[in-house]
């Protein structure tokens, strides 16, 4: 364990706590509710009909459940590594290999995500895509985000503080038009909703598998844990509001959806909150047109956006796993002129461009959050033990133990939804990884604890990952007026 090198990494963060319950909840808010929903919103309807929004209920549930474990991690051991850093300290570092391998393949599996449902929404503008234009669309849109994060720090975080806030106005807007409209046309609105379970509820487990996929994120907001004042009573407050208000969000955004077009029309859309506005806007007098335009901009930006955070997150990972000897030491290799993770993000762009190609998002979804859900569990094994070694920094909440035990289960509920062949596929990756890492772990150690004595690099890249993640605290700042 290079704990000489971690704590070279804190004492020079020079953090000090600042943030209230107020803002950490903020945070908590800007962090899970993104781009996620234009895509998975078809996919509950394919499962559930209308009652897909008992699915997004129950994800909201099953996400504050589980970001509680992180929560508490945070709060007794706030490091870079997120999952893995938790439960290599909980258990060892064969133990956070694993947590950490399941957290990577997770992101990595569903970044290729993005560049498909952008070529979903772009196809509103351009109908007439090839199949090879839209394979060059995805490429270049994979290489942009990819060459912002190499190339530059102050462009990626100014266009970040753009594409955060922008990303809520459309939502919001829908919700709006979904309100009123129930109002304007309450008998269309009810038969939409009726039968509200047309397909049963056989499918609730996977449309729950998917759905949870938009409430990924509050491993962000977890980050500044060390900026937060009184983390014990605000962590937990200002997670379980910021959980609540997300999925009031959600919910309200499937709701407009649902009233606004038949279940089988939302299964079938590649672009349903698109759909949905357009539908909904002539019963006021206005265009359906501006209702496409509106949302389908909102999508785009809104993809990018997250995007271009997952692709931050998942460098950022991969790079403290190759420095505490957990991942090929070449993941922590910096670019010397612009001094990020270089070759960690060719990596993720090269894997990226194959996958968009070769997978739908049903499929990658569901494995990346199954593979989520094993790092869910891990995380909130860790809590426990953290909390048995550390109880004075247990968290203000009755039960605390039992409801990181109710984590626990639901990060291995989500796992369990999974279709048959990808837990099998998802097994077969968590053992060859294992295996690699038996394998290699030794060369990979002592390539670590040589580069801990070339801290330069592990300075100019902490720089470069602390500046990116201020996008969550400026959006905290723009809302409160500061």
């Amino acid at each position: 364990m290079n704990t000489t090198a971690r704590d070279r990494k804190d004492s020079r963060a020079g953090l000090h706590p600042a943030l209230g319950a107020f803002d950490f909840t903020l945070l908590v808010v800007g962090a899970v509710i993104g781009a996620d929903v234009y895509i998975v919103a078809a996919m509950g309807a394919a499962f559930l009909g209308p009652a897909q929004l008992m699915a997004w209920l129950a994800g909201g549930f099953l996400a504050a459940l589980i970001a509680l474990a992180f929560v508490q991690c945070a709060a007794i051991s706030p490091e870079v590594g997120g999952s893995y850093a938790y439960t290599r300290n909980a258990w060892g570092s064969s133990v956070g290999f694993a947590a950490g391998w399941a957290l990577y393949v997770g992101e990595w599996v569903a970044l290729p995500v993005f560049p498909i449902a952008f070529l979903n929404y772009l196809g509103y503008f351009l109908p007439g895509l090839s199949a090879n234009e839209g394979v060059l669309v995805k490429v270049l849109l994979i290489a942009a985000v990819t060459g912002i994060n190499i190339i530059s720090v102050r462009a990626g975080g100014r266009a970040n503080d753009a594409l955060t806030i922008a990303k809520l106005l459309p939502l919001g807007l829908l919700i709006l038009a979904g309100i009123a409209f129930v109002a304007a046309r309450p008998g269309i609105a009810s038969a939409h909703l009726t039968p509200f379970a047309p397909l049963g509820w056989g499918g609730f487990g996977s449309a729950v598998l998917l759905i949870f996929w938009a409430y990924a994120g509050f491993e962000l907001a977890v980050l500044p844990a060390t900026e937060i004042k009184e983390p014990r009573r605000t962590l937990p407050r200002g997670l379980l509001l910021g959980m609540a208000i997300a999925t009031a969000f959600y919910l309200l955004t499937s709701f407009a959806v649902v009233v606004a077009l038949p279940w089988e029309v939302a299964a079938a859309s590649p672009r349903p909150l698109t759909d949905a506005m357009g539908a909904m806007l002539p019963a006021f007098g206005l265009s359906a047109e501006a209702g496409f335009v509106l949302m389908s901009v909102g999508a785009l930006v809104s993809i990018v956006g997250v995007y271009d955070v997952f692709t931050l997150s998942l460098a950022r990972l991969s790079y403290a796993l190759a420095v505490d000897g957990l991942f090929p030491p070449w993941f922590a290799r910096i670019h010397p002129r612009f001094q990020t993770p270089y070759l960690g993000l060719l990596f993720q762009a090269g894997s990226a461009v194959v996958a968009a190609l070769l997978f739908n998002l049903t499929n990658l979804i569901a494995i990346a959050v199954f593979f989520l859900g094993i790092c869910y569990v891990l995380t909130a094994l860790s809590a426990l033990r953290l909390v048995a070694r550390f109880p004075e920094r247990a968290l203000h909440l009755p039960a605390i133990r039992f409801l990181l035990v109710l984590g626990a289960i639901s990060g291995a509920y989500l796992s369990a939804q999974a279709p048959l062949p990808l837990i099998e596929i998802g097994v077969v990756v968590m053992a060859a990884g294992f295996v690699l890492f038996l394998w290699r772990k030794g060369a990979w150690q002592e390539a670590a604890s040589f580069r801990a004595t070339l801290h330069q690099d592990e300075l100019q890249f902490e720089r470069w990952a602390r500046a990116r993640e201020r996008w969550l605290l400026r959006f905290a700042r723009h809302l409160l007026g500061s």
